[in-house]
């Protein structure tokens, strides 16, 4: 008997052993990790439907800082494939796609940057234990505070993006302000709200605060006739728009054939130059977002992203928020190596111990209770005669939290 329970524990140790020599082995040595396939990074973002300009972009940088990890080796000795399915900027199509991706066996899901559209794709990934990020989400929904443990945008969040606009436009552009308050979702309502907070918290005055919405399909769902003649009784020195186009770029188009010449200041809801036929030759246009992508950023792995996305895609990228793909990729990468395993749990222990870690949309940080960067650096960028020019990075002095 006890000859027959040593023999066991011999093949047991043979077995593992054998285990080890195929695998990858963890930095703890507490598990194998297995390289005979390539480890899934699902992603249930918009190629198309009013998101697919801010995810679309993002998605092409994570394929691009996939194929170059796998070229340098991999991430713990394993190939990394980036499987990608379009929501339509469908919230409930985005459930469905996650639920597949995660059965198949993704080890991080990528989801839709704006957390109304992915909240359902999220707490699929949550709940099953796996990481799940949203590239540009600029909430600090994507945590803990909606039960998403294992949830995280790489993204600058709101409460940093709008101090920097209201920092800014109190600095440069004026101290009385009307704020366009897009309604539509959770982003825009709180960046508002986080500009009217620091703006006043450094002296200066709100004329007014007026709302619109638009469709799911991005055109105002109204008029915003009344909205801009309120605006010109206001006669405040800055304009703040809280939007995102098309309905966005059709308010800021109203606004100006209203005889409004105001300096107006937006978030990375407005970047990009792909929506500017609604608005022929705009001047004196502000945006607070991730990076330049009109050949004048000063961060040379910027530059070094752009010329990637552009070799692959063979255009140029739309908005800054590109950047925030590869990041993500980049983040995977960090968190894996220093866990040592590709378990969800692991993962996000590791997420939560970044301080300023130099990835490609710049110093990176999180912590168990804040899952987003709100002191990250952003670029301002202004807009004259329909010409985009980079003014200046810059972080929040004071996030509105």
């Amino acid at each position: 008997m006890k000859k027959t329970k040593r023999f066991a524990i011999t093949i047991s140790a043979l077995m593992l052993a054998f285990a080890g020599l195929v695998g990858c082995s963890s930095d703890s040595g507490e598990e194998a990790i297995d390289c005979t396939e390539p480890i899934l990074i699902g992603a249930a973002m918009a190629q198309t439907g009013f998101m697919s300009p801010f995810d679309g972009p993002a998605l092409a940088t994570a394929q691009i800082a996939v194929d170059k990890i796998n070229a340098e080796g991999g991430v713990n000795g394993c190939q990394l494939v980036l499987e990608a399915v379009d929501t339509e900027t469908n919230p409930d199509k985005g459930q469905q796609i996650a639920t597949d991706l995660i059965a198949k066996g993704a080890k991080m899901l990528l989801v839709t940057c704006d957390y109304d559209i992915n909240a359902k794709s999220s707490q699929v990934a949550n709940d099953a234990g796996v990481l799940v990020v949203a590239p540009c989400v600029g909430s600090t929904a994507m945590g803990p505070d909606n039960g998403l443990d294992l949830g995280y945008s790489m993204g600058s969040a709101v409460p940093g993006e709008a101090a920097i606009m209201a920092e800014y436009a109190f600095e440069n552009l004026g101290q009385t302000v009307t704020l366009f308050k897009d309604m539509s979702i959770a982003y825009t309502t709180s960046q508002c709200d986080a500009f009217e907070t620091r703006y006043t918290e450094l002296g200066g005055t709100v004329k007014s605060v007026q709302q619109f919405t638009q469709t799911q399909a991005g055109a105002l769902d109204k008029p915003v006739t009344a909205q801009v003649a309120n605006a010109k009784k206001d006669g405040a020195d800055v304009i703040a728009l809280c939007s995102y186009p098309g309905g966005g770029a059709q308010a800021l188009a109203a606004i100006r054939n209203g005889g409004l010449n105001t300096p107006v200041i937006s978030g990375f809801g407005m970047d990009g130059a792909f929506w500017l036929g609604a608005v022929p030759d705009l001047s004196n246009f502000y945006t607070v977002t991730y990076a330049s992508v009109f050949g004048d950023d000063p961060n040379q792995k910027v530059v070094d992203l752009l010329a990637a996305f552009k070799e692959k895609t063979g255009q140029d990228a739309a908005t800054g928020g590109l950047i925030t793909g590869a990041s993500t990729i980049e983040a995977f990468k960090l968190a894996a190596e220093r866990a040592g395993s590709f378990d969800g749990a692991a993962l996000a222990a590791e997420f939560n111990k970044f301080q300023d870690e130099d990835l490609t949309a710049g110093p990176t940080s999180f912590s168990p209770d804040l899952h987003v960067n709100v002191k990250r650096p952003m670029a301002v960028i202004t807009v004259n005669g329909g010409k985009h020019q980079f003014v200046e990075y810059r972080a929040a002095e004071k996030p509105v939290l």
